[in-house]
Formats: C-alpha cells, structure tokens, sequence
C-alpha cells in the first residue's frame, strides 16, 4: 500500500475569530479521486485553497507530500487572460519553460480531449461560461499535475462538455484529484 500524499488531522481554518473551515481527519493516496461535498459556505473551496498551498492560515497537521508546483488549483470561477484560447492553454507549460511549440502540441491536445480545440485562435473575452471552464482545465491538464483541485469543474458545463470532463479526468491515472461538488 502506497504512502498518503495527504494527511490531515484537526485543520482549522479561521477568518475574524470564526473557524470557516473544519476537517477532523482526511488521508489521500496517489491517484485517489476524492469528492468533497458540503453545503455553501462550510469550507470546500477553503479547504482546497489550502491543500493547493495558497492559504496558510490553517491551524493542526495538514500534510501535502507533493511540491506546490505539481499541485494545481482551478477556481470554481476561472480567470483567463485577454488573448487567445490558444494563448491561454499554453501559459502554464510556458511559465514552467516548455518551448513554444511543444507547449502548443501539449495544449492543443488538452483541448481536442476538452472539446474545444476549434476555439484555439478565438479571444478568451468571447467565450461562454463552459468554454472558459474547459479551456483553464485544458491549460491545468497540460501541466500534468500530480495534485489536482478542481473547484467546481462541471458547472456551467452542458452534458457533453461534462461527459468530456469526466473522461479527462478519469485519464489521469497519476494524479491525485479532489474535485469539490456542490450537495444538491
């Protein structure tokens, strides 16, 4: 059995006096895929803010044995840059110094997968709410993160664009995904 890649044991988050955030316990191994699940405002985008190290406010063990920069966090409301779908996908390949067209080859199968590939050269500013979503998954897939965050990631989203999602993800056999779903 593989060593947890999480370990959380009494986190607390507090914001002005008042914990937002509470997980007793919670352990993740390499590849799991974990649904979290609670009504607004009980901590799962907090929680996934912390695992993605964007927050160190929390108090008790929290334990991530994957460097911040394998773990990625898509935001229940991406931002995209101004520019191009194309331009988009590719940022984090570049940032991370994959050459120009190696990071197009790897982000432009990213979104043939998403099903959006045909928007490539369109302005992010002219794209529906389930085309930008898709396209900051394209771009957070692209990078092959060990750890993935995904806040939300079939809303906005119409049954087939979910059905490409779902089949993206569930290609990721590395990676360890927890995905926070809102209870209905």
């Amino acid at each position: 059995m593989t060593h947890p890649i999480i370990v959380i044991d009494q986190l607390d988050v507090l914001r002005s006096g008042t914990v937002i955030c509470r997980v007793p316990e919670l352990e993740a191994r390499a590849g799991e895929r974990l649904g979290i699940v609670g009504p607004n405002g009980c901590g799962k985008s907090t929680l996934l803010m912390v695992l993605a190290g964007l927050d160190d406010t929390a108090r008790g063990r929290c334990e991530v044995a994957v460097p911040v920069r394998d773990r990625v966090y898509v935001h229940q409301q991406p931002f995209l840059f101004k520019g191009s779908v194309l331009a988009n996908a590719t940022y984090g390949l570049r940032a991370h110094g994959v050459a120009r067209k190696s990071a197009a080859r790897i982000a432009g199968e990213w979104l043939e997968r998403l099903g959006v590939a045909q928007l490539a050269g369109r302005a992010t500013g002219s794209l529906s709410g389930g085309e930008k979503r898709r396209v900051a998954l394209a771009r957070a897939l692209s990078l092959r993160p060990r750890l993935l965050l995904l806040d939300e990631p079939f809303g906005e989203l119409d049954d087939s664009g979910a059905e490409l999602v779902a089949g993206a993800l569930g290609a990721l056999e590395e990676a360890t995904v927890l995905i926070e779903a809102p209870t209905d």
